[in-house]
């Protein structure tokens, strides 16, 4: 079983919003716990906010999710040509610089963070979170079954 979410929205600060409280309605559904959601929200919300920051001049990007294998897998994608490349790690910055730490929240609340570049100027942050469910969840059964079945 497989449940994803497409959105394409304009690069502009009042997507934010939009894209984290959309993904955290679906999550809070199936009944994924509230600390699990806060972080995905969290890390959801840097990387949005990167995008419309320091990406290329692009009129949208996309923020594609999806939930599998207890995991909540999500991707967020600026305009380039396609031409995947890896990009360096940034520096670590100090715990008190007022910004560029974005990344380093991002690592330190999802369970796996990369980067790759879209050729000259798009990048895609893509982060997993393993999900935990509240007690009686709706979701939490059709990913036990599917996960019993083989997918």
């Amino acid at each position: 079983m497989e449940i994803k979410l497409a959105l394409c929205l304009p690069r502009d600060a009042a997507s934010v919003p939009v894209s984290r409280q959309v993904l955290d309605g679906c999550l809070e559904f199936l009944g994924v716990t509230r600390e699990i959601r806060t972080d995905i929200a969290l890390a959801l919300s840097e990387a949005c906010a990167n995008v419309i920051m320091h990406a290329a001049p692009a009129d949208a990007y996309e923020v594609l999710a999806r939930v599998r294998d207890g995991r909540c897998v999500i991707e967020v994608v600026n305009g380039g040509d396609g031409q995947p490349r890896d990009i360096p790690a940034p520096p670590r910055m100090p715990l008190n610089a007022e910004h560029g730490r974005g990344l380093q929240i991002m690592d330190a609340v999802v369970d796996d963070l990369r980067l790759t570049g879209n050729g000259l100027h798009g990048t895609t942050v893509h982060f997993e979170k393993v999900l935990r469910w509240q007690p009686g969840a709706p979701g939490e059964p059709l990913f036990s079954q599917a996960a019993a079945h083989g997918g």
